[in-house]
C-alpha cells in the first residue's frame, strides 16, 4: 500500500442515514460497503435497522453485517449491539480448529451479550403521546426483546498461517469466491427463523466455514434488501445505488465486500468508464474512501497472484444453481388494509394506529402488516360468528 493510505481502521456506518457504495483501500484489498433504507424509513426519516460494522489492521480484517428483525422491539438495537459485540470478539479470536469448535465458540460469545442487551431494551424510551393501544403492542414487544440475524467474518493473511472463518445466523446471504470466479462451498443457507434475541440469546445453530485464504480472492456478506439472486458484480451495485436514488429499497439494504485479488472473473466486466468517473478520477479522492461510481482500479498482477503465496488452496465446489437464494418478502399473500370493507369502527382505529406507527418509525412495517393482517381475522372470525 501506499505510504499515505491508512494501515488500521474502524467503521460504524450510522443507521440514521444512508452510506452511498464505498469504496476503501485496506492492506488485505480494496473493500466495499453500502447501507441503504427502506423506503419507509426515508419516507420518515427514521433509523434503518441493518447495520454495518468492520475493522482491519495490517494482516487482519474482521467485518460483521447484521439485519434486525422488524417483528421484534427496535430491531436495530439488536443489529448494533450483535455488530459491535461480534467486531470486538472475532477481533482477538485465534483460529479455530474446525467449525463445529468455531460455532461453538461464536454461540457462547453471543449468549455473552444477553446482558447488555437485555439493558439496552429495559432502557429504550418510547416517544411520549402515543396511543395506549399502540404502547400496550410496543410494550409487549420489550418483554419479547430485540433480535438481529447476521453474516460476520474474520480474515486473517499472514505468511506463517493464513485462515478465514465465517459465521452466520439467520438467511443473510454471504459467498466467498475463488481466484478463478469459482463459489467456495459454505455449506447450507441459514434459515429466517435463526436469531439472536437480547433476552434469550441465541436461537437456531450458527454456520460456520473455517478455511485457508491462499486462493480466495472475494468474500461478500450482504442482507436480503439489495433483493439480488446471484453475488452481485460491480455493475450490479452500481445500478442499484443508480436506481435507489429516486426509488429507495423496499427493504433495508447493506453489504460488506472485501477483494483480496480482484479481476472480472470474480467481480464481473469492468462497465466503461462515464465521463463524470474520469474527470472524478483526475482529482484528489478523500483519504480513504471513493464515491460510489468510481471504477475499482485493478492490479493486473494481482489477477495471478494468491494472498498469500505459500498457503494451499481451497479446495473449490462448483454448487448447484445460484450462489444465493432470491429474497421474499416476509408476508406472503394476505387483504391490504385498504381493501378490507365492513369494518367495525374499532378495528378501523386501530389498523389507523399501526399504519401511522409505522409511518412514523415506532415499529417496522413488517410488523405493523402482521398486526394488521390479525386485526382483519379478528373482523372475519367475529362475523362469522354472529352469521352463524
Amino acid at each position: 500500500m501506499d505510504s499515505g493510505e491508512p494501515t488500521a481502521g474502524h467503521k460504524k456506518l450510522p443507521q440514521l442515514k444512508d452510506t452511498p457504495l464505498t469504496t476503501l483501500r485496506t492492506p488485505l484489498g480494496t473493500a466495499l460497503y453500502l447501507y441503504a433504507r427502506s423506503g419507509d424509513s426515508v419516507a420518515s426519516d427514521t433509523v434503518g435497522q441493518d447495520y454495518v460494522t468492520f475493522r482491519y489492521g495490517p494482516r487482519d480484517l474482521v467485518f460483521a453485517v447484521c439485519d434486525g428483525v422488524g417483528q421484534s422491539f427496535m430491531g436495530d438495537l439488536a443489529a448494533r449491539i450483535v455488530g459491535d459485540g461480534l467486531v470486538d470478539w472475532l477481533w482477538e479470536a485465534e483460529r479455530p480448529a474446525d467449525p463445529e469448535a468455531f460455532s461453538e465458540a461464536v454461540s457462547a460469545a453471543l449468549n455473552a451479550m444477553v446482558g447488555r442487551g437485555s439493558q439496552e431494551v429495559a432502557a429504550f424510551e418510547l416517544p411520549a403521546h402515543l396511543p395506549p393501544i399502540l404502547v400496550q403492542a410496543l410494550e409487549n414487544q420489550r418483554a419479547y426483546g430485540s433480535e438481529s440475524m447476521f453474516v460476520a467474518g474474520r480474515l486473517h493473511l499472514d505468511e506463517a498461517d493464513s485462515w478465514i472463518g465465517l459465521c452466520w445466523l439467520g438467511d443473510s446471504p454471504v459467498a466467498a469466491i475463488d481466484i478463478d470466479g469459482e463459489l467456495v462451498d459454505l455449506g447450507p443457507k441459514g434459515h429466517t427463523s435463526e436469531r439472536w434475541n437480547s433476552g434469550s440469546g441465541v436461537k437456531g445453530p450458527v454456520h460456520t466455514w473455517v478455511g485457508g485464504a491462499a486462493n480466495v480472492a472475494r468474500v461478500a456478506g450482504y442482507t436480503d434488501g439489495l433483493a439480488v439472486a446471484d453475488v452481485p458484480t460491480d455493475e450490479t451495485l452500481v445500478g442499484l445505488m443508480t436506481h435507489w436514488q429516486t426509488s429507495p429499497p423496499g427493504d433495508d439494504a447493506s453489504l460488506f465486500d472485501i477483494r483480496l485479488a480482484p479481476s472480472p472473473e470474480t467481480t464481473g466486466e469492468p462497465a466503461p468508464p462515464s465521463k463524470e468517473q474520469e474527470q472524478l478520477a483526475e482529482g484528489e479522492p478523500e483519504p480513504d474512501s471513493l464515491l460510489d461510481t468510481r471504477p475499482i482500479v485493478v492490479d493486473m498482477e494481482a489477477i495471478q497472484r494468491t494472498p498469500v503465496t505459500s498457503r494451499e488452496p481451497i479446495q473449490v465446489q462448483r454448487p448447484e444453481g445460484p450462489a444465493v437464494k432470491s429474497w421474499r418478502p416476509l408476508l406472503e399473500g394476505g387483504k391490504r388494509a385498504e381493501e378490507a370493507v365492513n369494518l367495525s369502527l374499532e378495528t378501523r382505529q386501530q389498523i389507523q394506529m399501526w399504519q401511522q406507527a409505522a409511518l412514523l418509525g415506532l415499529t417496522s412495517a413488517a410488523l405493523a402488516m402482521v398486526m394488521v393482517e390479525r386485526l382483519l381475522l379478528e373482523q372475519d372470525s367475529g362475523d362469522d360468528a354472529e352469521e352463524k
